[in-house]
C-alpha cells in the first residue's frame, strides 16, 4: 500500500484530502493538522470515505521514521521552509507536491531547492490549470498550429492578486511553452490591505510580465465587484476569452462550455505521482524562477528589502 503525508488540513488542504481520497489505489494517508478546532470536518469525511484507504489524523509529524511515497505540503508559506527541513530530517519522500506562495523569503526558495535535491526528492507546485481539460487542449491546439507567442490578459475583481499571480504566471508559461523573464510591478495600485490571511496583505492594480518567445501577461485586478477572472488569450489568428468562474469559452461564437477542475477534483494529480513518481504540475525549478520574479517585484512595491519576509500567502 502506498503512503500519503499531507501536512495542513485547513482550507486548501481539506480540498487536498477530498481529492485524495478519491484515488481509487488503496493508499495509507496520515494528515497532520496542528488546529484541533478543524478536527471536527477532517474526522467527519474519514468517516464518510467510502474508499480503500487507512487514514489518520495527528497533531504532529509522526515520531518514528517512515518513507512516504507522496507528501502534499498544504501550509501557509510564512512557516513552510521549517515544515520541509523538519519532515526532511526526520523521515524520507519520494515525490512531494507544496502549494504556493512558496514561501515569503527570497532565500528560503533555494535553500529548499537544495534540500529538495539532496534527498533525491521530485518535486511540484500545485498550479493546477494545468490539470484543466480546457486549457490542455488548448495548448495541444496551439502546439498543433504553431501559434507562437499568445499573449494573457486576465483581469477581474478580488481574485487575490497577491497570492493567485503565480497561477496566472505558470498558465502564460504553459500556453506558451515559454519561460518567463520579467515582471514588473510597478502599475500596481499604491499601498496595500490586510488579507484574509493573519499577517498577510493583498493588493490591487497591474501586475505585467515577459516571456522569453515575446508573449505578453498581464494581469489586473481590482478590489471592487463580485469574485471574477476573465482571461483573454491573443495572438496568430487567435482570440479568445475564458470566463473562469463561469466556466465559459468564447471562441469566435457564443459561449460554450470549459472544463476547469476545483483542487478536490483533481484526484489524477495524486494517482499519477503516486503510480509514475512524477505529474504533470509545475516542477518545483521552474516555480522557483516564477516566485524570485514575483517575490521581488511584491516586495518593491511594499518598499521592502528584498532580504525581508513577503507577507504574501
Amino acid at each position: 500500500m502506498t503512503s500519503v503525508l499531507l501536512i495542513g488540513c485547513g482550507n486548501i488542504g481539506f480540498r487536498h484530502l477530498q481529492a485524495l481520497v478519491q484515488m481509487t489505489e488503496a493508499a495509507d494517508i496520515t494528515i497532520v493538522e496542528p488546529a484541533i478546532v478543524t478536527h471536527p470536518r477532517i474526522a467527519a469525511l474519514i468517516a464518510d470515505q467510502t474508499g480503500p484507504h487507512r487514514m489518520r489524523l495527528l497533531t504532529a509529524l509522526p515520531d518514528t521514521a517512515t518513507s512516504f511515497n507522496l507528501a502534499v505540503i498544504a501550509t501557509s508559506a510564512n512557516n513552510r521552509r521549517a515544515i520541509i527541513e523538519d519532515l526532511l530530517d526526520r523521515h524520507t519522500v519520494s515525490v512531494m507536491i507544496l502549494e504556493k506562495v512558496l514561501f515569503q523569503a527570497l532565500a528560503d526558495l533555494d535553500a529548499v531547492g537544495s534540500l529538495l535535491a539532496n534527498k533525491n526528492v521530485t518535486a511540484y507546485v500545485n498550479c493546477g490549470r494545468r490539470y484543466f481539460p480546457g486549457y490542455i487542449a488548448l495548448r495541444d491546439q496551439f502546439l498543433r498550429d504553431r501559434t507562437g507567442a499568445l499573449d494573457l490578459l486576465v483581469t477581474g475583481q478580488a481574485f487575490g492578486l497577491a497570492s493567485n499571480a503565480v497561477h496566472f504566471v505558470d498558465l502564460a508559461e504553459y500556453l506558451n511553452t515559454a519561460a518567463l523573464t520579467a515582471l514588473d510591478g510597478t502599475g500596481l495600485l499604491a499601498g496595500s490591505v490586510s488579507a484574509k490571511r493573519a499577517d498577510c496583505v493583498e493588493v490591487f492594480g497591474t501586475l505585467t510580465a515577459q516571456m522569453d518567445n515575446g508573449a505578453r501577461l498581464t494581469m489586473d485586478c481590482r478590489a471592487d465587484g463580485p469574485l471574477g477572472v476573465t482571461v483573454r488569450l491573443s495572438g496568430k489568428d487567435v482570440e479568445i476569452s475564458i470566463d473562469e468562474p463561469a466556466r465559459q469559452i468564447t471562441q469566435g461564437g457564443s459561449p460554450t462550455p470549459f472544463a476547469s477542475k476545483n483542487v478536490s477534483e483533481c484526484t489524477e494529480i495524486y494517482a499519477d505521482a503516486l503510480r509514475d513518481g512524477q505529474c504533470n504540475l509545475t516542477h518545483y525549478a521552474d516555480s522557483v524562477r516564477q516566485h524570485r520574479f514575483f517575490l521581488s517585484a511584491v516586495l518593491a512595491h511594499l518598499h521592502l528589502p528584498q532580504t525581508a519576509k513577503c507577507p504574501v500567502s
